[in-house]
């Protein structure tokens, strides 16, 4: 039984059974027995109330007592001298279910005698019918007063109770399994379709999504499911966005290596400032793509957590202006100015000095790529009250407003035809990642035309 409908239905079933078991249990072992007991304590009751009557000497009242349980309660009461001899038979005359003096007899009666009280079953003697008898003996006035009720309605009455618990088992037994049905159809409806929807996703269809109609945990599992699915079918397009442009990026350098290779292999073998050049262009290149490798496994590390982020204390204004500094001829040479704007000499805050290197080498480096000869980039930093912030701005080409939601994801590039924008799109996902490691805000400011501003900010204090 694998299906999880059949075993809804067969917990509800087990339920009720158990149910209906506990209550035949109740009603075969204890049910007689706690009303045999309930009537024995009325009877004890009733007699007690009848004897203190009788030992006052109130005989009007102990008529008048007796006449009323025997209506009220089925109880008949006699009273016997302490010899056996009926002294005073039953309310009205005859009327009422008496024992007789055929109980004080035998053991009962020793028991009577001994203890002052007896209890017993008995028959009685024209009608054959089942009584339960209690005597109570009053010393003083040597007189015994019994009371006798009819046992028989007690096993009628379970016995009724017994047949229709049958027809109810019956009824609650099919009930049961209707309703188990009705409640694993209802229930499984939603896990059905997210089976469904599991399977064409498995199939290649990521656009497939689970319909939500309920609003408890299975809802909410479709609605989890649904968002996975959206991540899945983005992971997806980065994946085959990776694909194009790695390819396209890795088959640039790759065709130039080889086509300089070649070049000082057969034609340059004797001209030695020929072959140094082309030797030249083929360490550039080969740098060109360890720097692009090394920053596929620095995402990748960053985006599987597994890259450590060691804030401590260090002067961000000195770190700032050591990164500029390397790209001070990067910028001459396409005829850029590169400005660093700093209000302080000194700006102590907490980071990572190694992947804060990375943030100011891809920033720096995006903004000299879109920047056209004759623009400028300047890098500031400016102090807040309780963090650093910095900004890299440029008055290159801009990004429309369009993409900016876009720009931080993984293999995104503005230019997908690879005309204008170099690069794979691979480094503000890798400044992405590492500024949320940090615990920094972050954020692009930028118009089509006028330029882009990104920034960011550290915190002066350990977290």
């Amino acid at each position: 039984m694998r299906k999880i409908s059949y075993k809804l239905i067969l917990g509800m079933i087990i339920l009720v059974s158990v149910t209906l078991g506990s209550i035949w249990l109740y009603q075969t072992v204890f049910l007689e027995r706690n009303y045999t007991n309930r009537i024995v304590d009325t009877l004890k009751t009733n007699l007690h109330e009848a004897a203190n009557l009788y030992e006052a000497g109130d005989m009007t009242g102990f008529e008048e007592y007796a006449e009323n349980i025997l209506i009220s309660r089925n109880i008949t009461i006699e009273v016997f001298g302490i010899d056996g001899m009926t002294t005073l038979r039953g309310p009205g005359g005859m009327r009422g279910q008496m024992a007789g003096s055929k109980v004080l007899k035998g053991a009962y009666l020793d028991e009577l005698l001994r203890s002052g009280e007896a209890l017993t079953r008995t028959t009685h003697p024209r009608q054959n019918l089942e009584l339960i008898a209690y005597s109570i003996l009053i010393p003083e006035s040597e007189i015994i007063i019994t009371g006798t009720i009819p046992a028989e309605p007690i096993s009628e009455t379970v016995g009724i109770l017994k047949d229709q618990l049958v027809g109810i088992s019956l009824l609650l037994l099919i009930l049961s399994a209707a309703i188990g049905t009705f409640i694993a159809r209802m229930l499984l409806k939603p896990v059905r379709e997210l089976n469904r929807t599991v399977n064409q996703l498995a199939e290649g269809n990521m656009d497939a999504r689970a319909e939500v109609s309920t609003k408890d945990e299975l809802g909410e599992l479709a609605n989890n499911f649904n968002r996975m699915a959206d991540q899945l079918s983005k992971l997806d397009s980065l994946r085959k966005d990776l694909v194009a442009n790695v390819s396209h990026e890795l088959r640039t350098p790759l065709g130039l290596i080889r086509g300089y290779a070649e070049l000082a292999r057969d034609v340059q073998y004797e001209q030695t400032d020929n072959r140094r050049e082309s030797l030249d262009i083929i360490i550039e290149e080969t740098d060109r793509l360890s720097v692009m490798v090394d920053d596929i496994l620095n995402l990748s590390q960053i985006q599987a957590g597994y890259a450590d982020i060691n804030p401590v204390e260090g002067d961000i204004t000195a770190d700032v202006q050591t990164a500029v500094s390397k790209y001070i001829i990067a910028a001459e040479d396409k005829g850029i100015e590169l400005l660093l704007e700093t209000d302080k000499d000194s700006e102590i805050a907490y980071y990572d000095a190694k992947r804060l290197q990375q943030v100011f080498h891809n920033l720096i480096t995006n903004a000299i790529n879109h920047t056209d000869p004759g623009g400028k980039v300047s890098i500031s930093v400016e102090s807040l009250v309780s963090a650093v912030r910095i900004e890299v701005r440029d008055t290159g080409t801009g990004i429309p407003e369009e993409e900016l939601p876009f720009i931080w994801e993984r293999y995104y590039k503005i230019d997908k035809s690879g005309s204008g924008a170099k690069g794979s799109g691979i480094g503000l996902a890798i400044v992405k990642g590492i500024l949320e490691a940090h615990g920094s805000k972050y954020g692009v400011e930028s118009k089509l035309g006028a330029g882009t501003t990104f920034w960011f900010e550290i915190d002066k204090n350990s977290k």
